[in-house]
């Protein structure tokens, strides 16, 4: 009898692809989903739901069938993160062609988002070997998935109460702050001396524990950049009449100001890499692998390509077919929106923060210029946004799943059910939103959707000159190829050009805090903190779900 018990449990301990992690990985996904969207349409935020995903899976996967290990936890988070994103744009993308007149045409919808997902995933499964073995990429939202994983066979369990600590700490602190009995910025711009100048700080949990993971390097060089923008280039484009004052609202023009150098540095900054690993991609796709190779790669790259050109293949094709889009401008938009994958991976992988928005905003200028359609332009824009957010939550899941030795086949089986199912139910929920409140609904505001909808607006009315200049686009090239060659995180400096100041020295606080506990304390203890980090990141996103909660009760 207890042989037999031995090898239950040794069998529960061998389990990856199995029927729970799939089915708590749909389950968690579509509750994630649900929120995300919510989120999105009534307040224009999110959050990161893959160490919420993780720390689930580790608490409630062993509770229906037994013990349980990373791998399989790894697999549950992967589904559910997929589930998650593969339909969240629909809150932001396509509202504007609803405000354009446009009807929301489910099928259509349901078929452009699982082919745009499916691209997605195929392209950075591609090239994953060149990523996850990247030593400068730090993958910080990797790191914090895995510290919770790590509690499943913890035998140091001070590791497990100090992240179970954080969290309790994190929810209490950061529950007081959404309810307004904590403050949760610091803003110092009344105190500066010149105009346009602009100083805040977010002294939130999961601000300081995503920049104690990401590292003190990336967060000093995200330091700098915040504070040239802040103190330097404000002052002097408000005075020089390049943007509004920047100090009375910041996400105003200063950000379409600097958008063409984001965009340039980012772009250089993804490409560059992987050109200088060209022999390395190429070698991928040889019959054998040579015994020094370093990968557990466990699938066939010449499959994965196949797939990718008939996928990408069958969207040109419908959507020439449906929408009467030219071939030859799916067909540039769509390499642009490969290119734009790259970007979103890195910039992920070197900050733990997304470019979507960005990126979003420059493919709507690039397909507004190609075709002179703001429909067109914004259905393109919604087809590539699916693509290069599935790319980055995919290489996020496989870099996981290196770090905990799972099969990288088996990841992708279960992002391709997760986005199934996810794009089933968002599109029936986002239906459902629509036909029940309209665009006009006191709660429903749809923040980004509107945005993208002045967006387009401007672009029809003075043309892609106002939203992009091609002389800061050379210069953010430029700036981005010197980066890359240096070693220096192109990623995260874009983005600290790109978003608020306040959220940028936030995260950069956090690093700051881990650079002065390895002086004083050591590597090795600095290490052993991230799992504080990691508990405060879990529960600032416990309480911005449980808030989305209360709200949509009240």
């Amino acid at each position: 009898m207890k042989k037999e018990i031995k090898a239950a449990s040794g069998l529960s301990l061998d389990r990856e692809f199995s029927f729970r992690a799939i089915f708590f990985g749909v389950m968690i996904g579509l509750l994630l989903m649900a929120l995300m969207m919510y989120l999105d349409a009534v307040l224009g935020l999110d959050t990161d739901v893959a160490p919420i995903a993780s720390m689930i899976g580790v608490l409630l996967i062993p509770l229906f069938g037994g013990p349980t290990n990373r791998r399989e936890v790894n697999i549950m988070q992967t589904c559910a993160t997929a589930t998650t994103f593969a339909a969240y744009s629909l809150t932001g993308n396509i509202v504007p062609l609803l405000m354009m007149g446009e009807q929301l045409e489910v099928l259509p919808t349901f078929v452009l988002l699982l082919l745009a997902d499916a691209i997605g995933i195929c392209f950075v499964s591609i090239l994953r070997d060149q990523f996850v073995y990247d030593k400068n990429l730090p993958f910080p939202g990797a790191v914090m998935c895995t510290t919770a994983m790590d509690q499943i066979d913890a035998k140091d369990k001070s590791s497990t109460k100090l992240l179970f600590g954080a969290v309790a700490f994190s929810v209490v602190i950061s529950f007081l702050q959404n309810m307004e009995y904590l403050p949760y910025l610091a803003d110092f711009t009344p105190f500066l001396p010149e105009n346009g100048m602009t100083l805040g700080i977010l002294i939130m949990p999961l601000m300081l524990g995503m920049g104690y993971v990401l590292g003190s390097r990336n967060a000093l060089c995200m330091l700098v950049t915040s504070l040239l923008i802040c103190l330097l280039e404000a002052p002097v484009g408000t005075s020089r009449g390049w943007f509004a004052n920047p100090a009375e609202d910041y996400f105003s023009e200063i950000q379409d100001f600097n958008l063409p150098i984001v965009i340039g540095i980012a772009l250089l900054a993804a490409v560059i890499p992987i050109c200088r690993r060209w022999r390395a991609i190429a070698h991928a796709f040889q019959f054998k692998k040579d015994a020094d190779q370093k990968s557990d790669r466990d699938y066939s790259m010449k499959s994965i390509l196949i797939l990718l050109l008939v996928l990408t293949a069958a969207m040109i094709a419908f959507c020439n077919f449906y929408y009467q889009i030219k071939v030859i401008h799916l067909v540039i938009c769509t390499v642009v929106s490969l290119l734009f994958a790259m970007i979103a991976v890195r910039v992920s992988a070197e900050s733990g923060l997304s470019a979507g928005l960005a990126l979003n905003i420059f493919m709507i200028v690039i397909s507004y210029g190609l075709t002179g359609n703001a429909v067109f332009s914004m259905l393109i824009a919604f087809m590539n946004f699916n693509t290069f957010i599935l790319a980055q939550d995919t290489m996020y899941d496989l870099k996981i799943g290196q770090m905990v030795s799972a099969s990288p086949k088996k990841q992708i089986k279960a992002q391709f059910i997760g986005i199934f199912f996810g794009c089933l139910a968002g599109t029936a929920l986002f239906y459902a939103i629509i036909k029940v409140f309209g665009l006009n609904d006191e709660l429903f505001t749809f923040p980004f959707g509107n945005m993208y909808y002045a967006v387009i607006n401007g672009i029809s009315e003075g043309g892609v000159s106002t939203l992009f200049n091609p002389g800061r686009f050379a210069i953010g090239g430029g700036l981005g190829a010197v980066l890359s060659l240096i070693g220096l995180p192109a990623g995260g400096i874009a983005l600290a050009i790109y978003l608020a100041p306040k959220t940028i020295l936030g995260i950069a606080l956090g690093g700051m805090i881990r650079l002065a506990v390895e002086k004083t304390k050591g590597i090795a203890f600095a290490e052993k903190v991230d799992n504080a980090a990691t508990g405060f990141v879990i529960g600032d996103a416990m309480v911005c779900v449980l808030m989305v909660i209360i709200t949509m009760f009240r």
